[in-house]
């Protein structure tokens, strides 16, 4: 029987364990996962860093715009979201300059505003996990970080 609801905290949460659940093969693990959703449910995305025999990016890409449209009448099917998955390679700069970064502290810092309509963002690197809402919320090593995957998923979402 299929997951239906008219709960749109659940919808939000779906999409997010829908994006974070990482399918690993034996000799795989996972060093961090990203994940970004528009708060507004505009979009939605998440890149792993995958290690094994070589590393990898793992990315899911939400089609929101599909799944809004379908969901209008705010009936979410919570067993039929649109997530899409593709791995991307790294070249050997890429990788030496995320792990760099890994290397450096990543924090947030508390931001003294509103927001309206920001993000949601979250990093998962081992039993650390950081949250925030905007970019101003980062530090200068987790900016650095954030800025290299969304590059790699913007390239790969209009591919």
């Amino acid at each position: 029987m299929e997951r239906l609801t008219t709960n749109r905290d659940s919808y939000f949460k779906e999409v997010i364990k829908e994006l974070t659940e990482i399918d690993l093969s034996n000799n795989e693990e996972s060093k961090f996962v990203f994940c970004e959703i528009g708060q507004l449910l505009t979009h939605g995305f998440s890149v792993s860093l995958i290690l094994g025999e070589k590393e990898y990016l793992r990315m899911k890409i939400w089609n929101s715009h599909y799944d809004n449209e379908r969901f209008k009448l705010r009936i979410f099917n919570l067993d039929r979201l649109a997530v899409t998955e593709r791995d991307l390679d790294l070249s050997e700069f890429e990788l030496n300059e995320v792990n760099g970064i890994l290397e450096q502290e990543l924090d947030t810092k508390k931001y003294a505003g509103i927001v309206l309509d920001g993000l949601f963002c979250q990093l998962k690197i081992g039993n650390k996990t950081l949250e925030w809402n905007i970019d101003e919320e980062m530090n200068k090593n987790l900016n650095s970080l954030i800025t290299i995957l969304r590059k790699k998923a913007s390239v790969q979402q209009s591919v």
